[in-house]
């Protein structure tokens, strides 16, 4: 869910750590991981943690950004955060000492005082870009705690760090004399490389968005908005990751699940069998059990999970979104999230959607009455429609029937441990590098971690926590732990891949090995790129093309050359026959039309909520937008906006996971004409598109990958089933 971005980014301008969401709210590919002291100073008061003379300074490798300057600044910080953030006054200390060491920088800026460096750009935004990765590192780390850490005390702690957070930075970019010292030097027109003139541009206009040019009393306002917007956020979100609702069905719901999922779903003594919103509980469920009155009951429960009080929540958001945006002279929140996006306005993004709306439209409706002939095959009640669930079931039972295809008989060939370390194998191959498994020392005993070596260098670490447990972010999504800053090592990359997957040892459906190869995307992203400055490091990119990568790199879960590494039966250790991987190559297209309007349906439901004068009712502009753009029947009694956790994370950019598809296919053609192993292509891709991060404007740096201007053609071809 790239959950990139904090899913609180509302108004953090520069500050783009990335929590990056598995694309689609479940479905992979079809999409899917973020500030403010007072404003006449900078400087943080110390926190009760760092008055305490009986605890030194934070302890690890030494961050080459502690060398720049005085006491406050020299001091050592985490590297690794699991070293000290895992408890309650660690995670706290953590925060704390980094956003007070960032106001210290930033400080330095305003005084003029030289940070041992004779370049004016570091001395000025070269401070401001290590303030602000500081203040990356000391809040990624507690956002994911506060929602994967066991420990609800450690989650609530974590939690607290957001709002100190969002204090400084939104003090941060209303800070006049900080922005005067800035603009100042820009003024200069100093003789820069392009990144970091585009590191300029940028936080010069950051500086506008976030309120640099309103009086006093607007921007008093603006803290306030922000302020709110931050705690209504990790509430809404908090709800989510700790709903965990559940339906009770007989023994006899269970038909059509396989044995695995059987024997974990044993009747109580009353002969009941509890099924949980959870996603191993809830997708396999929806989509095998031959109970469809049991499975619409399970996806009410799903579909409104945050409740009652997530949607006041929500409608709240909604309303503040739309002031800010006013504030600062905007029509409305969509045009202000999306002026800095590849789209830049909600215009063009409403176009290009409706462009490929009408690519699938004639697909769509054939799809539909091929489900519907199916659902009368299989005996499923559909006087008044068919019902989002029912898409999950009868996409399988047409792969079963028309496709030959048993996607309960194909997960018997993955499993999470063979799949992980298939996955590593072919990165590794792709791109020369090196993994290391180290102990991990992690918030759970399940999560692995890895070192990344290259040309005997370690590049970066990444963290795996891939199983469900109680009060865990529900999606599957990448988080950035620490930033990166050009190449020294105390600055390589680290990142954490939460997921929700089966335990070792079940069967794993394939499109969940799809998902790990989506979100693992992300990781090599974020690993895999050496930028001058941290603004533009890894996944830091335009939030409408973070995705691409990612959904380029799910082709890998579906060619034999790929899945031959890691695709073993868990009993036979056999391969996967040829006629069962020729049926999911031809099942691939089962449902495609629908499910891309289901995605069509949550873009333009996020645009909706965001384009929307405030006040507006967001059930009934749910049910308008259902009614709009889905063939599947909207079912009453459910508010599906309480539990769409991407409307915190992706505000106003949810159009974005197509708008990457569409760029994903096209650089894809590359990598299909030459070979998905091919180093050579590989290593194009790296140095073109994953080093860069967003160094570059994204549509220059895949037109330098493909030697061409992206076009839309491959992926609307692709949807109208046009072959190349």
């Amino acid at each position: 869910m790239l959950n990139q971005l904090r899913p609180s980014g509302k108004h953090l301008g520069l500050l783009t750590s990335l929590v990056i969401i598995a694309g689609g709210c479940g479905a992979p590919g079809q999409g899917s991981g973020a500030t403010q002291t007072p404003p006449a100073q900078l400087g943080l008061a110390p926190s009760a943690a760092s008055a305490n003379s009986d605890r030194g300074p934070l302890q690890g490798e030494r961050d080459p950004v502690a060398a720049k300057g005085d006491a406050t600044t020299a001091r050592v910080p985490i590297v690794d955060p699991t070293a000290i953030g895992m408890t309650v006054p660690g995670v706290t200390q953590l925060c704390d000492e980094h956003l007070e060491r960032a106001a210290a920088l930033l400080a330095q800026i305003v005084s003029g005082k030289k940070g041992g460096t004779t370049s004016k750009f570091d001395d000025t935004f070269g401070l401001l870009d290590d303030a602000l990765l500081t203040v990356q590192n000391g809040s990624d780390f507690p956002y994911l705690m506060g929602v994967a850490h066991p420990d609800e005390m450690v989650r609530k702690a974590a939690q607290l760090c957001e709002t100190k957070t969002d204090r400084l930075v939104t003090s941060l970019w209303l800070d006049t004399k900080l922005y005067g010292t800035l603009k100042a030097f820009a003024e200069t027109k100093p003789k820069v490389s392009a990144e970091k003139q585009r590191f300029i541009n940028h936080a010069l206009r950051d500086f506008r968005r976030g309120g640099i040019e309103l009086g006093a009393e607007q921007q008093t306002r603006l803290r306030a908005l922000n302020a709110e917007l931050t705690q209504l956020g990790q509430r809404f979100i908090a709800a989510i990751s700790s709903s965990r609702g559940s339906i009770r069905v007989r023994a006899g719901s269970l038909a059509g699940l396989d044995d695995v999922y059987r024997n974990s779903h044993v009747p109580d003594s009353k002969g009941w069998v509890t099924i949980t919103t959870d996603y191993p509980d809830y997708f396999p469920f929806v989509r095998y059990s031959r109970d469809r009155a049991a499975a619409r009951r399970l996806y009410v429960e799903f579909t409104n999970r945050g409740g009652d009080d997530n949607v006041a929540r929500l409608d709240r958001i909604l309303a503040l979104r739309h002031e800010k945006a006013k504030l600062l002279g905007y029509s409305n929140w969509a045009d202000f999230a999306i002026e800095i996006r590849m789209a830049k306005n909600a215009a063009t993004a409403q176009a290009f959607l409706q462009r490929v709306s009408a690519a699938i439209k004639t697909a769509a409706k054939t799809e539909y009455a091929e489900f519907l002939a199916e659902a009368s095959r299989s005996k499923i009640k559909t006087h008044k429609g068919l019902i989002p669930p029912d898409r999950y079931f009868l996409t399988d039972r047409l792969r079963k029937r028309k496709y030959k295809l048993d996607t309960q008989l194909l997960a018997e060939y993955f499993e999470i441990g063979k799949v992980t370390k298939g996955l590593l194998a072919i990165t590794s191959k792709m791109y020369g590098v090196e993994y290391k498994s180290v102990p991990a020392a992690a918030w759970h005993e399940s999560v692995q971690a890895f070192e990344v070596h290259a040309d005997g260098k370690r590049i970066g670490k990444f963290y795996l926590d891939l199983f469900p447990r109680k009060a865990k972010y529900k999606h599957a999504a990448m988080f950035t732990l620490r930033g990166a800053k050009g190449s020294s090592e105390g600055h390589t990359p680290i990142a954490a891949l939460i997921c929700n997957f089966p335990s070792p040892g079940k069967p794993m459906p394939h499109a969940q090995v799809v998902t790990y190869f989506h979100e693992f995307g992300h990781v090599l992203h974020q690993l895999l790129s050496r930028t001058e400055t941290s603004r533009f490091a890894g996944t830091n990119t335009a939030r409408d093309f973070v995705e691409a990568p990612s959904q380029m790199f799910e082709e890998w879960a579906w060619s034999r050359d790929t899945l031959d590494v890691f695709a073993i039966h868990r009993k036979t250790s056999s391969k996967i026959p040829a006629d069962l991987l020729a049926a999911l190559r031809r099942s691939r297209r089962a449902g495609l039309a629908l499910s891309t309007q289901r995605q069509l349906f949550l873009a333009q439901l996020d645009l909706a909520y965001h384009t929307s004068p405030p006040g507006s009712d967001s059930t009934t502009i749910l049910q308008a937008v259902h009614k709009d753009n889905f063939l599947f029947r909207y079912v009453e009694g459910t508010h599906f906006q309480s539990s769409f956790g991407h409307l915190i994370s992706y505000d106003a950019g949810y159009y974005g996971y197509q708008w990457a598809l569409s760029l994903s296919h096209d650089v894809l053609s590359r990598f299909k004409s030459e070979g998905l192993m091919n180093r050579a292509t590989a290593a194009d891709w790296r140095r073109h598109i994953l080093s860069k991060g967003g160094s570059r404007d994204e549509a220059s740096l895949v037109e330098a990958f493909l030697g061409r201007p992206a076009t839309e053609q491959a992926y609307t071809d692709y949807l109208r089933g046009v072959q190349h």
